[in-house]
């Protein structure tokens, strides 16, 4: 746990100078945050285009399987632009060795979003004072499964010339990878891998990194690209998926009638920046991180504890309990939001137990895009940021009837609150990760 104020106007203070995003809703940043202001929702029914083993999945399932996917074919494109802006031996590595892999080239078009917001000069990237903290929920589940097949299809010498894949595309820091052959970057690197919390942790990391003094720029970010067979299998199995019929309206977090989510796709990246180097290039600030951190929930591997207990510690750990500063008090607060019974409660508990009878209005984006797993984290982050430049607290998608045991200030659509003066963000995760962070405009 760590607080990144302690001295106003400090040199080390940690700012958000560029946001780069993919959703379900949109190829980028600006598309996504109006698609999700407007109330649209971007899950639907899957095709055999769209998915493998569909109808095995339908038979399984009892219904079409339901997802909210990104068009991977422009996200490649985009990639390959992002890559263009480097010298010409990179970019050429970039395509032979990263560029086959889905997972990579979400991450890498975010980034070029996020480092042309931020207007930061690609030659600052290989300095040993930037550093770069990506990580995901799971390494490339397209690239394991064709792994797998050559295993069968290929005989051992073509199999040997492909070992690179092991690399590039199988492991799970294979996105930080593609990042950092990118920009030849010589600084800090690490691949947080914390469930549906990774996108948050990660800011989180690098945020620390800033404020340390080891870096003056960091990169950071999460993607995932889990619409696959075993996935949607795997969580049916577990229950955690919802059993609707209807896609588009199937997620709806913190209702009454709510079941469970709709997995989805996406990425995000920022370019994090101590005060001091964002002043000095006059970098246009979208907020600053005042503090953050993480516990474990150790009731089980897929479990949470529903009374909210280790969400109320992790509050009070970052000083929002009754004697936190007024000006650090959250003027409304990003939900993990999966639609699932037990996460649900155990946030509207844990806020309850902190901010009592407190009204602070709240939103939760899963019902919208799709729970992005690996990437959820990060996105609804980004759409923080947002809320706060804009004075905007986007709607809940899906929302009808609040259930009586979550008592959190939810809205079906999106309300003006100008000004905002902080945001407070909560992601969660299976194997226990709880995380929380405080922004201020």
């Amino acid at each position: 746990m760590f607080t990144l104020s302690e001295q106003h106007g400090s040199d080390r203070d940690v700012l958000v100078t560029g946001i780069g995003m993919i959703t379900p809703l949109g190829m980028d940043r600006e598309t996504s945050w109006q698609r999700l202001l407007a109330g649209d929702l971007a899950a639907r029914e899957l095709t055999a285009a769209d998915i493998d083993c569909c109808s095995q999945l339908a038979n399984l399932l009892k219904r079409t399987p339901g997802g909210a996917p990104v068009d991977h074919s422009a996200v490649a494109t985009n990639a390959l632009a992002v890559a263009s802006r480097f010298p010409p031996t990179v970019q050429r590595n970039f395509v032979e060795f990263f560029g086959n892999d889905e997972l990579n080239n979400l991450i890498v078009a975010a980034f070029g979003e996020a480092i042309e917001h931020a207007g930061l000069d690609v030659a600052e990237l290989a300095s040993q004072q930037t550093g770069f903290i990506v990580g995901t929920s799971k390494a490339s589940l397209r690239a394991m499964e064709s792994q797998w097949k050559r295993c069968f299809d290929e005989n051992v010498s073509e199999a040997k010339n492909r070992a690179h894949d092991w690399q590039t595309s199988f492991m799970p820091d294979a996105p930080l990878s593609a990042l950092l052959n990118l920009a030849q970057s010589t600084g800090p690197a690490s691949c947080p891998v914390a469930a549906c919390a990774t996108g948050l942790v990660s800011v989180l990391q690098a945020a620390a990194l800033i404020h340390s003094g080891q870096c003056d720029v960091c990169i950071a970010g999460s993607a995932d690209a889990s619409l696959r067979p075993s996935v949607l299998a795997a969580f049916h199995r577990l229950g955690i998926t919802s059993k609707s019929a209807m896609p588009a309206t199937a997620c709806r977090p913190f209702n009454v009638d709510r079941d469970g989510f709709v997995v989805g796709e996406g990425a995000a990246v920022f370019v994090l920046e101590s005060r001091r180097h964002a002043e000095r290039r006059h970098a246009c600030s979208l907020g600053q991180i005042v503090s953050g951190g993480w516990l474990t929930d150790p009731t089980g591997i897929t479990q949470i504890d529903a009374t909210g207990t280790t969400v109320a510690e992790l509050l009070r750990r970052m000083s929002l309990d009754h004697g936190h500063a007024i000006d650090d008090h959250p003027g409304f607060i990003s939900l993990h939001g999966t639609g699932t019974e037990t996460n649900d409660l155990a946030e509207a508990s844990g806020l309850q137990q902190i901010f009592d009878q407190e009204t602070i209005p709240a939103f939760a984006t899963k019902g919208a895009t799709g729970h992005l797993l690996g990437a959820a984290g990060g996105v609804e982050f980004g759409f923080t940021l947002l809320g706060l430049r804009d004075g905007i607290i986007p709607g809940t998608a899906n929302l009808s009837k609040l259930d009586p045991q979550c008592p959190v200030s939810l809205t079906a659509r999106a309300s003006s609150q100008s000004p905002l003066k902080n945001a407070l963000k909560l992601s969660l995760g299976f194997g226990g990760h709880v995380a929380g962070c405080l922004i201020r405009r």
